[in-house]
């Protein structure tokens, strides 16, 4: 993964799915509308060659590793 061209505003994405769980709520939060917050998400996927969220009943629940790595900043940021 070439980090010089990881778009930084993917980030921003990453966590508002992460915090409403839900890929609608998050474009809302962000001012994007669905199928751009699912193309945004697709671009994510493709760099770490991984899911990141998992679709469940309860929501978009992120995989393991990426759980890990959210959990840990939300206590460094707490």
């Amino acid at each position: 993964m070439k980090l010089t061209t990881f778009d930084l505003n993917l980030l921003l994405v990453f966590e508002a799915i992460l915090r409403d769980r839900s890929v609608t709520k998050a474009g809302d939060r962000l001012g994007l509308s669905q199928p751009a917050m699912s193309h945004a998400l697709n671009r994510l996927r493709w760099m770490p060659k991984d899911q990141l969220f998992i679709r469940t009943p309860e929501g978009m629940v992120p995989t393991a590793p990426r759980g890990a790595i959210s959990s840990s900043g939300a206590a460094r940021a707490g």
